[in-house]
């Protein structure tokens, strides 16, 4: 999500470039002692929490990391924006590595911490340079708005999959008041049955049955068949746990409310709210062009957003957000103590549930949309803008001579 700003900080300073070293080489030396020490002296980490014993594919993960590290942090110095991209790769081996270890202890993630400020110094102070001399790179987002898009992704990420595990334990929808056996108000069921076959998954939607045996209702191996509503590798955690998916939902509800807040506060100083996410008349005038554009591949990158733009975060930020805070909210009972017309608002705790679900598979539909147009215009241009803040633009102006 995009914040069109004004008022980029200026200047290049000479420590930026030692900074931006320092920290990438001091992050990949604390990953090289760790890994070393995972090899000859594991029970040295055991009082810092790491406990398991490693294996081939996360050394071969950790190490990578620790390599391509090392090498940015030797690059930032003549290179401050390649040095600083090749650290943020290493940054990325690391992370994978310590997820594939089952491990995301602080220890571990201190290299990681160091190199990524490294990596931020690096590239940010390269496009700030660049930006002095090249009018067609402009200052696109603010700080607080690259913050916020970022949590906004790894908060959604644990909604969506500790949200599966959640509704695991009762895997049907319904519309009303009430749900249960005796009722006839399901819209979706998701389920496993007894078929002439075997065991088999079924879904269940307004009332018409789909065979989805292998993805939902029943997934997992012959042998080792697993009869829940959505597979493991789709849920948080990965088998049965539903208390667990419960505090993972909520702490990460409570992060993207927090921080939506921050945004919101934001957008209402700086004017984006008005100028850049509400749609006005203009933006409908120009709407049948821009989807031509879009069908025909022609991406224009500009300071302000296009009418399919604005109308996309329009829906994202004035609709889906407030409408899945509130559904959320109407599911429990103790906050239906204290505002109980959101039970009336919404027809029922279990029609809120439902559109609860729905709200879901719309920021899942907007997140595959989003990712194809990033790759589709630029996906460097459009992850600098969001990484450095620095965007750009083909309108107006020569952009040749610009570093990457």
């Amino acid at each position: 999500m995009a914040v069109m700003e004004q008022g980029a900080p200026m200047g290049f300073h000479p420590g930026a470039r030692n900074t931006a070293a320092s920290l990438s080489l001091i992050g990949a030396l604390a990953g090289a002692a760790i890994v070393a020490l995972l090899f000859a002296a594991p029970a040295m980490l055991v009082q810092w929490g790491v406990e398991q014993q490693i294996d081939a594919v996360s050394v071969s993960l950790l190490g990578a990391g620790v390599a391509f590290m090392l090498l940015g942090g030797v690059i930032v110095l003549p290179r401050p924006g390649l040095g600083g991209a090749i650290v943020l790769i290493g940054v990325l081996f690391w992370i994978a590595g310590c997820i594939n270890y089952k491990s995301f202890g602080w220890l571990l993630g201190a290299p990681a911490a160091l190199a990524l400020l490294g990596a931020l110094t690096g590239m940010i102070s390269n496009d700030r340079q660049v930006a002095e001399s090249n009018t067609g790179l402009i200052y696109r987002q603010s700080g607080i708005t690259r913050l916020t898009h970022w949590v906004w992704a790894i908060a959604m990420f644990f909604l969506l999959l500790s949200g599966l595990q959640i509704f695991n334990a009762r895997p049907n929808l319904y519309i009303g008041q009430q749900s249960g056996f005796g009722f006839e108000n399901s819209i979706l069921d998701i389920y496993a049955t007894n078929g002439p076959s075997g065991p088999a998954g079924q879904t269940k939607l307004f009332g018409q049955i789909f065979d989805t045996t292998g993805v939902l209702g029943m997934s997992g191996s012959a042998e080792q068949p697993a009869f829940t509503a959505f597979p493991g590798w789709a849920t948080i955690p990965s088998y049965r746990d539903l208390a667990t998916g419960r505090v993972v939902h909520f702490f990460f509800a409570w992060i993207l409310v927090g921080t939506l807040v921050i945004w919101l506060i934001n957008a209402l100083f700086t004017g984006h709210l008005w100028r850049d996410i509400i749609v006005k008349p203009r933006d409908l005038r120009g709407l049948p062009k821009d989807i031509i554009d879009h069908v025909r591949l022609r991406f224009t990158h500009g300071k302000s957003y296009s009418p399919l733009q604005k109308i996309a975060y329009f829906g994202v930020f004035v609709i889906a957000f407030p409408l899945i805070i509130a559904t959320g909210l109407t599911m429990s009972p103790n906050f239906d103590a204290t505002a109980p017309w959101l039970l009336e608002l919404f027809g029922g705790r279990q029609t809120a549930r439902t559109i609860h679900f729905i709200t879901m598979l719309a920021f899942v539909l907007f997140f595959v949309v989003h990712i194809i147009m990033v790759v589709l215009a630029n996906p460097i241009n459009e992850l600098r803008s969001m990484i450095t803040g620095y965007y750009k633009t083909n309108i107006g102006h020569d952009s040749t001579g610009e570093e990457h």
